[in-house]
């Protein structure tokens, strides 16, 4: 393993001033459960990591007219605290089945999006959710959407010193539902494929239909096509039959050591069919007003 330095700023300026000076040989650490990994295997060989755990800028959650928290906000912090179980239930799920409860304890969820996996549990529900993500840089702060964020796998629009800072997600609207689902190998393992809804519903009728997938692209994917085909509908069994093979048709999985392609786009299929059931029940819960 090649040595480097480590440098624990306090402030982001300080952070800033030092990946300037490494002129791109230094990486960003936040819970280090993915890099440290990288660099013992030498498929990262940095000559410096900065690491984000002592920058309080980033840490703290606001409530505003929706829910807005730091980046280093570690996975566990999603999964226990009733500010996100209660309303953003999708997304204290997707934490709570994130590895394993000591990756938790210190993995953070502005970690989890930056590694840029397409199996990373924490975007789907973010992406259903419609996330802002707000960046920092030397130049100053920008917003993006989580949409936009992606590039592909392990690609970002973050330029190699901007980092995010925040996480900004509006408050769920009346009516709203949301689930999140995974399958691995065995439990605490990468995803084969997770799936997120979210359906805001009137009267039995689905005004808003939000759906993401993981590891099945080459990013976390937002369904918009079979967002379209739901919204202004009432869902019932026959146009949940219909909806696997419409995710079928607009993901494009592989075949890996873990699965094969026909296998992800099959499950895929079910999981989404699944969520939507799911997040319906969140809505109704007893049933009375859907599949009928």
């Amino acid at each position: 393993m090649k040595k480097f330095d480590y440098h624990r700023p306090q402030t982001l300026k300080e952070a800033f001033r030092l990946m300037e000076k490494y002129k791109g040989r230094a990486r960003y650490i936040a819970g280090g459960t993915d890099i440290i990994v990288r660099v013992k295997k030498g498929v990262a060989q940095p000559d410096a990591l900065v690491s984000l755990r002592g920058i309080n800028e980033l840490r703290g959650v606001e409530r505003g007219r929706g829910l807005t928290f730091g980046s280093m906000t570690l996975v566990r912090e999603l999964e226990s605290d009733p500010v996100f179980s209660t309303d953003f239930p999708a997304l204290a799920r997707a934490a709570a089945v994130l590895a394993s409860p000591q990756i938790r304890n210190v993995a953070t969820v502005g970690g989890n999006l930056a590694n840029a996996a397409p199996s990373a549990d924490c975007a789907p529900p973010l992406l259903t959710l419609e996330a802002q993500l707000t960046l920092e840089g030397p130049g100053g702060k920008r917003e993006v959407s989580i949409d936009e964020f992606f590039q592909g796998p392990g690609r970002t629009c973050c330029d190699a010193i901007e980092i995010i800072t925040r996480i900004t997600v509006p408050a769920p609207a009346n009516k709203t539902g949301m689930a999140f689902l995974k399958t691995g190998r065995v439990n605490q393992d990468i995803a084969l494929a997770n799936a997120a809804a979210l359906l805001v519903m009137e009267n039995s009728v689905c005004r808003k239909c939000r759906l993401a997938v993981g590891a099945v692209a080459p990013v976390p994917l937002r369904l918009k096509t079979v967002e379209s085909a739901i919204e202004g509908r009432k869902i019932d069994d026959e146009l949940l039959g219909q909806i696997g093979a419409m995710v079928e048709h607009e993901i494009s999985p592989i075949t890996d050591v873990r699965t094969t392609e026909d296998y992800r786009r099959v499950v895929t299929g079910v999981m989404v069919g699944r969520a939507i059931r799911q997040a319906l029940q969140n809505v109704y819960p007893g049933g009375q007003e859907v599949f009928r």
